[in-house]
């Protein structure tokens, strides 16, 4: 059986101008990035919205990309979480926009009602509700740690950080979802020391 081809030499090949390189790299990737937006956003649309955005700016930024471990992955979800915050930033403005216009008279003021839409998915889930309180930096290393289980080196360099760096602001991350949480641990496995190092588990 012929040997599937790394990250890294899919995009090496994207970057010299190779079409069917890169899409086969995002077809790759693709159902996690959308499982990923997917969790963030609420709504499948707004997922495939996302998802659609994240692969452009990859194929933007493709000289620029950082490969971790042979695998473009990190860099993906990184940029997921910036699209996803950038979207829902663009909802909220939406929504005060419509709650500012005056109603029509034919047919009502529709603010009410996509302002209860948007706000049920929001409320979908408690963690998504505590994640959003995080900085840009701290969503990202809670997503590649935390959820996708990646090791603090890998998450490091994906992040270009230093591995310390990480390593307390992860610290001081899970401490904020407990007490926003209601002081439940987060459903996310225990970081330790040996994590550290080595790949994803």
């Amino acid at each position: 059986m012929e040997r599937e081809e790394s990250d890294a030499a899919l995009w090496l090949a994207a970057v010299s101008g190779s079409d069917r390189c890169f899409g086969d790299l995002m077809d790759r990737h693709r159902q996690r990035i959308y499982g990923t937006a997917l969790v963030r956003m609420g709504d499948v649309h707004d997922a495939e919205d996302v998802v659609a955005t994240v692969f452009l700016e990859a194929w933007r930024n493709r000289k620029r990309v950082r490969i971790v471990n042979e695998s473009a992955l990190p860099w993906l979800l990184t940029v997921t979480v910036n699209v996803s915050l950038n979207l829902n930033r663009s909802k909220r403005r939406y929504r005060r926009l419509l709650s500012a216009a005056p109603p029509s008279e034919a047919y009502g003021d529709p603010s009410e009602a996509v302002a209860e839409y948007l706000d049920s998915q929001a409320r979908a889930r408690s963690l998504t509700r505590a994640m959003a309180k995080l900085s840009r930096v701290d969503q990202s290393i809670v997503e590649l740690v935390l959820i996708e289980e990646m090791t603090l080196n890998d998450a490091a360099t994906a992040l270009q950080l230093p591995v310390g760096t990480v390593k307390s602001k992860l610290h001081r991350a899970r401490k904020k979802l407990q007490v926003d949480l209601g002081h439940r641990e987060p459903p996310f496995r225990a970081v330790d020391g040996a994590q550290t190092t080595g790949g994803a588990s």
